[in-house]
C-alpha cells in the first residue's frame, strides 16, 4: 500500500501499475489533463494534437475543428 505524499490517502493500484513511480494520487498530480483530436486540416496527412485541459484557446480550435469535420 502506497500513500500519497499530499493527501495521504492510498494510491489506486491502476494507477500504480501504469506509473510505478507515482507519489501522489490523481486528484492531486501537478499534471493537467490533456485532450487529443484529429487535425485534418494538413494537405498530406492528418495530425493528432494534444492540448492541454486549462488551454482554453486551443480547445475552443479543437472543437471548431471537430464541429467543421464532421
Amino acid at each position: 500500500m502506497t500513500l500519497c505524499n499530499k493527501c495521504n490517502k492510498t494510491i489506486p493500484l491502476i494507477r500504480l501499475s501504469a506509473l510505478p513511480n507515482a507519489t501522489t494520487c490523481v486528484g492531486c498530480s501537478a499534471e493537467k489533463a490533456y485532450v487529443g483530436f484529429m487535425d485534418w486540416e494538413h494537405k498530406t496527412a492528418p495530425e493528432i494534437v494534444f492540448v492541454r485541459g486549462d488551454d482554453r484557446e486551443n480547445l475552443r480550435r479543437a472543437k471548431a475543428i471537430n464541429e467543421r469535420k464532421r
